[in-house]
């Protein structure tokens, strides 16, 4: 186990810190940056995977590496991107409660403006459900939110890229 933290735990550092990075560019260019830097993450962490799966194929498992290495490796990578994208947005938002601001009042405002399609195709209650969750936000749920998404949809991508990179010696 500890060979695939050891072949994996750089990968994911370097992926989380250019997802917080990349945070503060979309801020200071005036962008969402929660929402885009999930995006971003969500790009960028196939490519960290892919990478590391290799680096672990070839430095340590001597060329060869079978399917539930390179799951191992690949989970290894994107938890720990996911984590540290979460943890760092998590701090930024503590640090500029502007931002949190924003972004709640953005959601809020789309789900305003969602309204009678909510309302008519599900039902007037679920809309007042979901607004008075999105009243309710915090911090710690945008954290949630992000390292989940973040995790869920990379281990889709960590199943092809684990398939791709397999090879075994006959």
């Amino acid at each position: 186990m500890v060979k695939y933290i050891k072949s994996s735990y750089l990968f994911g550092l370097a992926g989380g810190v250019l997802c917080l990075i990349a945070f503060w560019i979309l801020y200071g260019i005036g962008l969402e940056p929660i929402d885009f830097t999930l995006f971003f993450g969500c790009i960028i962490t196939p490519v960290f995977v892919f990478i590391g799966m290799k680096s672990y194929r070839d430095n340590y498992g001597k060329g060869e590496m079978v399917f539930a290495q390179g799951m191992t490796v690949g989970f290894f990578i994107y938890s720990i991107l996911a984590i540290v994208t979460a943890l760092g947005i998590a701090v930024f938002l503590q640090l500029d409660q502007e931002i949190f601001l924003n972004h709640k009042a953005e959601k809020i405002a789309w789900l305003q403006g969602q309204e009678s399609y909510i309302s008519e195709n599900v039902s007037q209650e679920a809309f007042q459900n979901a607004l008075a969750e999105n009243e309710k936000m915090s911090i710690s749920d945008i954290a949630l939110d992000v390292f989940l998404k973040i995790f869920m949809l990379e281990l889709f991508f960590t199943i092809i890229i684990s398939i791709i990179l397999k090879r075994t010696k006959n």
